[in-house]
């Protein structure tokens, strides 16, 4: 039966990975599917203080993906106003794409709702196409740029689980 449970858990682990490019919390999964393996198999090498860490990990991650999206906005030229857009698109965006194409709309949804939120508000505040289009490109630019980093720091957790 260990065995068995040790095989769907990865799976599970790997699923959480993948999540992320469908703007899921994929990190957030990671750690809670070792919560439960460590209730139900508490002999199987995770320890609390693996799942504080990736906890940590996790938190760091999600607060990264917005910062890096705001920062590149920042860099391309967006105000406050245009950053709080780009982050608030990402989110609509993401939403709205699973909805119109479940699964990868999800990600192509966040992105362009990124470069869209930034583009309309920057466009709106200042008037001038070409700096709204500049923000709107550091937006999208910065979105993905995070979900890389995100997709790359959950396979480095699973190397920590690994190891």
């Amino acid at each position: 039966m260990t065995i068995f449970i040790t095989i769907v858990y990865w799976i599970l682990l790997i699923f959480a990975v993948f999540s992320i490019v469908f703007s899921l919390p994929g990190t957030f999964l990671i750690v809670i599917f070792n919560i439960i393996y460590q209730l139900v198999d508490d002999i199987a090498g995770i320890n609390w203080r693996l799942i504080a860490i990736l906890l940590g990990i996790s938190i760091f991650l999600e607060l990264a993906e917005y910062g890096i999206t705001a920062w590149s906005s920042k860099k391309y030229g967006a105000s406050k106003a245009g950053i709080a857009g780009a982050i608030i698109g990402s989110i609509g965006g993401a939403v709205v794409g699973t909805g119109l194409f479940p699964l990868i709309g999800s990600l192509i949804g966040a992105f362009i709702g990124a470069f869209l939120g930034a583009y309309f508000v920057e466009l709106l505040r200042t008037g001038n196409n070409h700096l709204a289009f500049q923000a709107g490109y550091g937006a999208f630019t910065g979105s993905v740029g995070a979900k890389l980093i995100k997709l790359v720091g959950a396979v480095t957790m699973l190397v920590m689980i690994a190891w």
